[in-house]
């Protein structure tokens, strides 16, 4: 898994598997999977990332179980 942060349009990226996307799929307002042809989920992008998950809390994230430091986002 690989987690980036673009500062410009603050999106927040997440690779969870890489794959050629099949289709893109809005799972709500300004969050976007993309899938491969057999729906399996292989990136996420989250537009307006500091808003929806509060400055605040930016510094890091939690994804299932699993938390990860983002200090350079901060």
């Amino acid at each position: 898994m690989k987690i980036s942060y673009d500062k410009k349009v603050d999106a927040l990226n997440v690779t969870l598997k890489t794959g050629k996307v099949d289709r893109t799929i809005e799972v709500a307002p300004e969050i976007f999977l993309d899938v491969d042809k057999s729906g399996n989920p292989l990136y996420l992008e989250v537009i307006g990332a500091s808003e929806k998950i509060g400055k605040k809390n930016f510094s890091s994230i939690k994804i299932g179980s699993k938390s990860f430091k983002l200090p350079a986002f901060a």
